[in-house]
């Protein structure tokens, strides 16, 4: 070993150490790569739950606005029916109006005074019936209008209740949104420097790189042997073969692609483009199909690590998965999780 190779492996060393015990590492038999590939899996775990937590959060924000956008349409369009309901009342008491107006005009003041102008008996009859016609129609439209315009005021103020409640909701998702984003820019800091680290101990370590080297060169004869871009099959060698043409595509939460993805944007795009649905979240992905074990695992499997799920890839093979990480990386192929709870089989 020469002197600069071991003055890396020392300060490595050093850097470990400082860094404090850990849980045995998930995929390196060289117990200092161990310890920091162990550090770097549990700090990314909590990432890609926090990713996962900023989805929902997401979802349920897009799900406020929509709600508010709509109550405040309902809120407009019902205080067009109580104006509405107002001018119709205002209506009506101006043809009430006009006809005791009409009446004055022709010498008579009131209703009772139509009555007394009868000529004989029969027309002191037909007069009387009429008024009381009037007088009924007069009053039950303007009760009725009056009706109207109690329970479409009644509807507003339920709306505008409504949406106190939603603009509530939405500036505490919004609140929860900011702390979680907060917490996201502090841990993708400590993955930077643990990124760092794990790229220095990976070069040398000759088998989880043999190990990620064999699962591309598999990856690359799937690619040079199904027709990736094809709808038409959904088999193991397309679907990886397909899922491998993003490496590279950099995480973001959120992301449904092609541009960017999050863990389960990426599982949704791919499988999708086989006309496969799946839920958008990791955790619904894992109750679809076929329950796989690790040791019964087959390239285009999904495979989900927590349980519930917070993150999920699509297999290789050789112990290896398919998956956009976590915030601050790129979709990439690296070996299976530690945590990993189980595979479902949707092809």
């Amino acid at each position: 070993m020469n002197k600069k190779t071991l003055s890396v492996v020392i300060a490595l060393t050093l850097a470990v150490t400082m860094n404090g015990t850990v849980l045995a590492a998930p995929s390196s038999s060289n117990p200092q790569i161990a310890q920091v590939q162990q550090q770097k899996q549990d700090l990314e775990t909590k990432v890609e739950k926090l990713d996962n937590q900023i989805t929902e959060i997401m979802k349920q924000i897009d799900g406020n606005k929509k709600s508010i956008e709509k109550t405040t349409a309902d809120i407009k369009a019902t205080q067009q029916e109580l104006t509405n309901a107002e001018s119709s009342i205002k209506g009506q008491q101006d043809v009430f109006n006009k006809r005791v107006r009409a009446m004055y005009i022709n010498g008579a003041d009131s209703y009772l005074g139509v009555i007394l102008q009868s000529d004989n008996l029969s027309d002191f009859i037909s007069r009387v019936d009429t008024v009381k016609k009037i007088v009924g129609f007069d009053e039950k439209v303007i009760n009725d209008l009056k009706q109207k315009k109690d329970t479409i005021a009644k509807k507003k103020e339920a709306l505008n209740a409504e949406n106190n409640k939603l603009l509530a909701l939405k500036a505490d998702n919004e609140k929860k949104l900011a702390s979680f984003n907060n917490t996201r820019s502090e841990q993708k800091n400590l993955i930077a420097s643990l990124d760092t680290k794990e790229k220095a101990l990976k070069a040398a370590d000759a088998e989880t790189n043999n190990l990620v080297a064999s699962a591309q060169s598999q990856v690359e004869k799937y690619s040079a042997s199904s027709p990736a871009l094809s709808r038409g099959s959904s088999s193991a060698s397309a679907i990886v073969a397909y899922a491998s043409t993003f490496q590279g595509v950099p995480y973001a939460w959120g992301g449904n692609g092609p541009s960017s993805f999050d863990c389960s944007g990426f599982t949704c795009y791919v499988f999708a483009h086989f006309g496969i649905d799946l839920p958008r979240v990791a955790s619904d992905q894992q109750g679809v199909g076929q329950a796989v074990s690790r040791d019964q695992l087959q390239p285009g499997d999904l495979v989900f690590f927590g349980s519930p799920a917070h993150h999920v890839g699509i297999y290789v093979g050789d112990g290896c998965m398919i998956h956009a990480p976590h915030t601050g990386d790129v979709v990439r192929i690296s070996p299976l999780h530690s945590d990993f709870s189980g595979g479902r089989r949707v092809r």
